[in-house]
């Protein structure tokens, strides 16, 4: 999993109005639930865009005011819901002994042997919940589809996993591949034919 370094300075946990400049400044406020202690900061809204935005699924080595490096997960974000602009941001420090519980996209590898024979691929689920320690963590589940025939269907128990636990019962269905149902073209003729046997009746 991808580890990106945020430097962020702490700040006190103030009102509303507090908060509201903190944002008309630049910044963005955060917390960060630690192992045993809860602690505040801030960081410059233009880090959040570049650094976090598009990277929700890293690790994030947090500096403290350059004097603590913690490292954390992002729990969840808070958006403004009419400008999507990012309001909050909450940090879970990982234990390296302890599992973490999240979800990771599924990215299928390759092209199924059956939609060359005509079938169609289709995909059930597009991420799953999973649990690993976090020197384990991944942001994806690869999974190979190439032998995947008409008919056929991949199930999460065939998704090889080491040092993972796939949260979801065994049988439960990632992607198949089904046979397209041909249309029965009708030539003129036929057509014809039916038209006249509904005026014959």
């Amino acid at each position: 999993m991808k580890e990106i370094t945020l430097k962020v300075e702490k700040r006190v946990i103030g009102n509303k109005t507090y908060i509201k400049r903190l944002r008309e400044y630049g910044y963005t406020p955060g917390i960060l639930y630690g192992n045993n202690k809860n602690i505040n900061f801030f960081l410059d809204s233009y880090l959040v865009e570049q650094q976090i935005k598009n990277n929700t699924l890293s690790k994030f080595i947090v500096s403290i005011t350059n004097e603590i490096n913690l490292t954390t997960i992002l729990k969840e974000i808070q958006y403004n819901p009419m400008t999507e602009q990012i309001l909050h941001l909450d940090f879970f420090e990982l234990n390296p002994r302890k599992y973490i519980t999240y979800e990771v996209p599924i990215k299928p590898i390759g092209r199924a042997k059956g939609v060359y024979k005509g079938g169609e691929y289709i995909s059930k689920i597009r991420k799953l919940k999973i649990k690993a320690l976090p020197k384990y963590m991944v942001d994806h589940l690869e999974i190979n589809i190439e032998k995947l025939d008409i008919g056929e269907t991949y199930y999460v128990k065939n998704i090889p996993t080491k040092q993972i636990v796939i949260l979801h019962d065994s049988n439960t269905v990632i992607s198949a591949v089904k046979q397209i149902k041909k249309e029965t073209i009708e030539t003129p003729k036929e057509s014809q034919a039916k038209i006249s046997q509904a005026k014959n009746k």
